[in-house]
């Protein structure tokens, strides 16, 4: 009877991670992940970039103007890994592949661990390494003007605008805005649009529910064997 009730406990757990799979949620989970969608560069007739058309970017108001314009885009695309939530001190060239800015090799990482939801990513530990320099790019938000091709409006210090539909393995988009603080490049303005799917759980985590389901299947197999 107790061997019973265990199998169905386990079964019943086993149901419970694939139901939260696949339900709807605001907030992400440690070890889920954000792919990136490569950004798309458009060249004009000098074979110059013009700007990022679709998927993933990053801009550098070199202008000072205080608006994204389309040749302060710079593409992105999906490194080792993209963004894993809840994990901190990520290598450059693990959430993007590295970039080049004004024909120096640039890296975004994190010093501490984005987490959140819908309600806002914790953005505060956003890095980028770019020609020798270390710039912590945690917080001084800006609103963004219109046809960027990010939301005009909502930016916090430290925080992304998150869109997700809260079903694991649709699209996001994740939008911040901050600008440096010390160094050689305090001031300058910094916005970053990404784009991908959201939230897929880790290996890890899908192992966990088989290994579940698999011991179900093999305590039924063992107790029907029993009372034969």
């Amino acid at each position: 009877m107790n061997f019973t009730k265990s199998m169905f406990a386990l079964a019943l757990g086993s149901v419970g991670i694939m139901s939260a799979m696949s339900a709807h949620a605001s907030d992400l989970n440690a070890g889920d992940k954000l792919t990136i969608t490569n950004g798309v560069t458009v060249f004009d007739a000098n074979g110059d970039p013009a700007n990022v058309s679709s998927g993933s970017f990053f801009v550098v108001d070199a202008s000072g103007d205080g608006k994204i314009q389309g040749v302060e885009k710079t593409a992105l695309s999906q490194g080792s890994t993209g963004i894993t939530i809840g994990r901190s001190n990520t290598a450059p060239g693990e959430i993007s592949a590295p970039w080049l800015f004004f024909g120096y090799t640039g890296d975004n990482w994190v010093s501490t661990a984005i987490t959140g939801g819908t309600g806002g990513l914790d953005m505060s530990g956003w890095t980028v390494t770019w020609n020798g320099e270390v710039i912590g790019l945690g917080t001084g938000a800006w609103q963004v003007n219109a046809f960027s091709g990010m939301p005009t409006s909502g930016y916090t210090n430290g925080t992304g605008i998150f869109s997700w539909s809260g079903v694991y393995g649709d699209s996001y988009t994740l939008d911040y805005t901050a600008a440096v603080q010390s160094g050689p490049f305090v001031g300058i303005k910094y916005a970053l649009h990404l784009e991908g799917v959201t939230a897929v759980p880790e290996a890890s985590t899908y192992g966990m529910m088989l290994a579940g389901l698999g011991l179900v299947g093999v305590a039924a197999r063992r107790r029907k064997q029993s009372e034969v």
